[in-house]
């Protein structure tokens, strides 16, 4: 039996892409800013990802490296200026949690500027 087209195209996506679209279509009518929605899913993905680790017996330290590469999974796309302002208040708040050291925080917050420049730039150029 053959796929649908999206359904098929929907199957080649990264587990992530599909989380993030799903969650687009899920909040179509969810009038929360973009903000508070990314800190609240990458909140959430630690959460999860932290309490499954856990569960399986995995030592404090394994759990928080698997709560760090989920939050860092679930960091918004930089596609737009509000994804851009969203992509760093999570990253800020990803620094208050722990999620990134000193380093990796100032690497993603500098590309969230290059970002938001060339976003800028791109918009203006005829």
């Amino acid at each position: 039996m053959r796929r649908p087209a999206i359904a098929s195209a929907l199957v080649e996506r990264t587990e992530a892409d599909t989380i993030h679209t799903l969650h687009a279509v899920l909040n179509e009518r969810d009038r929360t800013p973009i903000i508070e929605r990314a800190l609240r899913h990458c909140k959430d993905a630690w959460d999860h990802a932290h309490g499954v680790a856990i569960e399986k017996g995995k030592t404090q330290a394994e759990a928080l490296r698997m709560a760090q590469v989920a939050y860092k999974l679930a960091l918004p796309k930089m596609d737009s200026r509000a994804a851009i302002k969203a992509h760093i208040a999570a990253v800020a708040q990803g620094i208050a949690l722990e999620v990134f050291n000193g380093r990796d925080g100032s690497q993603l917050l500098y590309a969230a500027q290059v970002a938001m420049t060339l976003h800028q730039t791109k918009g203006t150029k005829k």
